[in-house]
């Protein structure tokens, strides 16, 4: 197995600094009335024809609106939702990363 350079590497945490600013200043910038998908099904006639809820099966968000349950307003705790969601994501894609990598 070879290591990253460092420009690889460089690469890499500038990327997760990008998602982390994103992920801080959406909650101030996104128009949450309604969001941008929500306005994508209304636009294009899906909202009044599908509805989540009608599907069996399928399990509650972990943190539904990016927002925790107890108080989906608090635009500091839909920032800590949005952390954790990149974090999670980077883990798992890293995760995945390293099992293909070894495959190889």
């Amino acid at each position: 197995m070879h290591s990253m350079d460092k420009k690889d590497q460089y690469l890499i945490v500038v990327a997760v600094v990008i998602c982390i600013i994103v992920s801080c200043l959406s909650p101030y910038i996104a128009s949450g009335d309604p969001d941008g998908l929500e306005k994508s099904a209304e636009d294009s006639g899906l909202a009044e024809d599908f509805q989540i809820e009608e599907i069996n099966g399928i399990p509650e968000a972990i943190f539904p609106d990016y927002a925790f349950a107890d108080n989906p307003d608090d635009q500091a705790l839909q920032v800590v939702a949005l952390i954790i969601g990149v974090i999670i994501t980077l883990g798992l894609g890293y995760a995945v990363a390293e099992i293909v990598k070894n495959r190889i």
